[in-house]
């Protein structure tokens, strides 16, 4: 008899609890089902089940195979879909999540040639400032820019971002022009973070890092609202390099503290790794990661 044809019969064994009730299902006889137990039993030299008149519960060899048997099932269930996904075109819905500046500004124009691509898959894109929980929510990815230490994610480099400090000219002649990070401690620093206080971080020409505890009146979660405050004269504002760039050129922004290093931020494509396989999602990585490849603008 053919061996993993008996394993499967087995964990159905288990599953329903009775040799007709497979018999059933798989269209023989249970004698038949009997049979396939019987020579998994005599192959592996030892009893499966304890059997009584009521019920049969599993021997304690019964309970080791049974987990070897699903795990031998489970990786020839991928193998099977590895090859179909070779040979099918993909299709489906992806569920992803994005922060909502990248995700509006960056993400939704390559969507269109990600769909085209292929036109059998569906893109449910949810723009969130908050950390998904991929599993628990029923996302395939998300886009973020912290690395995650779960062994149980994989995170993609997608690009790096940039940032720059500015402010606009109406707020500093009020204010006056921060020389040092310390001098932010004084001043409106508009950020996204919903307590009062965010800690910005600068790098010195000697490589030493500060890091300041920034405060501000007004707290938006959405960077390009962050920007247009800027421009109002409400504060400084700590922006991705890409979005203020022309600004900066056209004198509505004004560059502080260039003297400093700000740390980069990388954006990454995470996704659950027992979903590593799955085609869609690979297509996904792959199409973002060509992309968005060194198209970060560089600070000037």
């Amino acid at each position: 008899m053919d061996r993993l044809t008996s394993m499967r019969i087995f964990t159905r064994v288990v599953d329903l609890g009775s040799y007709s009730a497979v018999a059933s299902e798989e269209g023989i006889s249970a004698q038949m089902v009997g049979k396939h137990v019987l020579g998994l039993e005599q192959w592996l030299g030892g009893k499966l089940f304890h059997k009584t008149t009521r019920q049969q519960t599993l021997t304690e060899l019964g309970q080791l195979f049974l987990a070897r048997c699903q795990r031998v099932l489970e990786e020839l269930a991928l193998t099977e879909s590895l090859t179909q996904n070779l040979l099918a075109e993909p299709a489906g819905r992806l569920r992803i999540a994005a922060p909502l500046s990248f995700g509006h500004h960056r993400l939704v124009p390559l969507l269109p040639a990600f769909l085209d691509r292929y036109p059998k898959l569906e893109v449910d894109l949810q723009l969130t400032p908050r950390w998904v929980d991929l599993v628990e929510e029923g996302f395939d990815a998300a886009i973020r820019t912290l690395r995650p230490q779960d062994e149980a994610l994989i995170a993609r480099p997608l690009l790096t971002q940039h940032y720059r400090l500015c402010a606009a000219p109406v707020y500093l002649a009020r204010h006056g022009v921060p020389r040092q990070p310390a001098d932010l401690a004084s001043h409106q620093c508009l950020h996204g973070n919903w307590g009062e206080h965010e800690r910005w971080q600068f790098v010195g020409g000697d490589g030493q890092s500060e890091e300041v505890r920034v405060a501000s009146r007004l707290r938006i979660n959405h960077w390009p609202a962050l920007l247009t405050a800027a421009l109002a004269g409400a504060g400084i504002s700590l922006q991705p390099a890409e979005q203020v760039q022309e600004h900066i050129a056209a004198g509505r922004l004004l560059p502080l503290l260039d003297t400093y290093r700000i740390p980069d931020k990388t954006l990454h494509f995470i996704y659950p790794a027992a979903r590593r396989q799955v085609l869609k999602i690979t297509l996904l990585g792959d199409f973002l990661a060509e992309a968005l490849a060194d198209k970060s603008p560089q600070p000037a």
